[in-house]
């Protein structure tokens, strides 16, 4: 029998069915003599699943203290550092800072991202 790995069905399955929507990222960015981080090229569009943070989650937790929202990016290869820059879909439509990245793996490897989406600057 040949087929895709379980892992790989799950991350199909994953993106199809409970990502709505899309985020775009920029993962290449310089800094300038003023400490000014700057983006260039073109932003990547990621299937998603974003949710706002509730205030009674924010009690409970130091992650969720200073974040608005948690992004859920199902993929097996991204790689983000805090450092980089997620737009936000609509209704949202802004770009915002990551606080935290959190890396999801199982017994395959890499399964996911969660980002950790802080307040306006």
């Amino acid at each position: 029998m040949t087929g895709a790995s379980p892992s790989a069905v799950f991350a199909t399955d994953l993106k199809v069915n409970m990502t709505p929507t899309s985020v775009s990222v920029r993962t290449s960015s310089t800094v300038n003599s003023y400490g000014e981080r700057s983006y260039s090229g073109d932003a990547t569009a990621y299937p998603a699943y974003v949710r706002r943070v509730t205030q009674a989650e924010r009690d409970t937790s130091e992650d969720l203290e200073r974040c608005d929202y948690v992004v859920y990016i199902p993929d097996q290869t991204l790689t983000m550092e805090t450092d980089d820059q997620v737009t936000l879909p609509a209704p949202i439509s802004a770009t915002r800072p990551i606080t935290k990245v959190d890396i999801r793996s199982d017994a395959l490897g890499q399964v996911g991202l969660v980002l950790f989406i802080g307040r306006r600057p």
